[in-house]
């Protein structure tokens, strides 16, 4: 072998060992443990386990929010309800065009939820009429939902809040108890297992993050995401004495269908004001990102747990560094989120965010065409 093909050679071999370091960090020394008993002769098939020994038997669904800010329909839409809202009333970040930014996020995040999680029984997309070009809506195991279907009549539609589509979601005809509610720019990083977000006896798991609530009331000075934290802490501790701490992971959220609709019960004022704000406003709830996270854990019906998981903020200035390391830490969930100026040329964030998923999810879900 000539020194060049021995240095080739030498330096895949370097990149596969930093790869399996990199997955052993997010396994943990028990997972590895595991792993390492499964490989010896004789073994037997590892069985899925939720950490008291109880396999996951039960169906799993997910549902996706979804839109396409370069839609002209859509955007005249938009702006004419803008154009009747009271701007005052809302956080600058309220109709951020970054909220609706498209760069085929949803088409990567289904080949990752094909290619890891292919235990998921169905998908919902939910959308405000309209459908992704390269998606095949005929297919069986996905359903295309529009806001229409999950709003009161006409009430609250069109509306462009996140907040508002996820205080309805839980009215999907046909959805599970279980399911796992997840943004466009979100990921599955790796093979997941059904017990990585519910426990066998049905109890969902909670993925808390660093970051605490801050304190204070909410008020239009606060991020639409600060604002809701509050909103939702002033309601927990209103009805059970508690306040939480911290915020969740922007991960895929474990959901229970039942907790969901409890909640929406005990704030049907809140719920009803959120589904109702057609931009995010500083009285929202955070629906399936805290509130009823927290509200299962307070009445048993959830349970912390841990996850490996990396956040990727676009505006970051070292944005190609950190796209390079997520390719090699490959966590178990990831999101690349773009919440305000990204602070340089769009053009090149974009053709950074296309080049980084079509070489991490290569190859094509049956959900698109080919």
């Amino acid at each position: 072998m000539s020194a060049v093909g021995a240095k080739v050679r030498a330096g895949k071999i370097v990149g596969a060992l930093r790869r399996d370091v990199a997955a052993a960090r997010g396994l943990g020394a028990r997972g590895v443990a595991a792993e390492l008993r499964s490989w010896l002769p004789g073994a037997p098939a590892r069985a899925p386990w939720d950490g008291a020994g109880y396999a996951v038997t039960f169906p799993i669904d997910v549902v996706y929010t979804w839109v396409d800010g370069a839609d002209p329909e859509w955007r005249a839409r938009r702006d004419a309800a803008w154009a009747a809202a009271n701007p005052g009333e809302h956080s600058e970040l309220a109709a951020n065009p970054s909220r609706y930014a498209n760069r085929d996020e949803l088409r990567y995040s289904l080949r990752s939820l094909a290619a890891h999680a292919p235990w998921v029984r169905r998908i919902y997309v939910v959308t405000d009429r309209q459908i992704p070009k390269w998606l095949v809506a005929a297919d069986p195991r996905l359903r295309v939902v529009d806001h229409s279907e999950i709003f009161a009549g006409t009430e609250g539609v069109p509306t462009f809040n996140s907040h508002a589509i996820e205080a309805r979601l839980h009215h999907i005809e046909g959805l599970g108890e279980h399911y796992l509610y997840l943004n466009d720019d979100m990921f599955l990083g790796r093979p997941s297992r059904p017990e990585d977000f519910f426990c066998g006896n049905g109890v969902a798991r909670l993925f808390p993050s660093p970051k605490p609530v801050p304190a204070g009331p909410a008020s239009a000075a606060d991020t639409p995401v600060e604002a809701a934290g509050k909103n939702n802490r002033e309601l927990l501790v209103a009805k059970f004495g508690h306040a939480p701490a911290q915020r969740f992971l922007h991960a895929p959220y474990p959901q229970l269908r039942s907790v969901v609709a409890e909640a929406a019960a005990a704030f049907a004022v809140e719920f009803a004001r959120t589904s109702h704000s057609r931009f995010r406003h500083p009285t929202d709830i955070s629906v399936p990102a805290s509130l009823v996270g927290n509200y299962a854990y307070l009445t048993g019906r959830a349970v912390p747990a841990a996850l490996s998981y990396a956040y990727v903020d676009l505006a970051d200035p070292r944005l190609a560094r950190r796209l390079r390391r997520l390719r090699t830490a490959r966590p178990q969930a990831f999101c690349l989120n773009d919440h305000g100026d990204l602070g340089t040329d769009p053009a090149v964030v974009d053709a950074a965010v296309f080049a980084f998923l079509a070489r991490y999810f290569p190859t094509p879900s049956p959900f698109e065409r080919s």
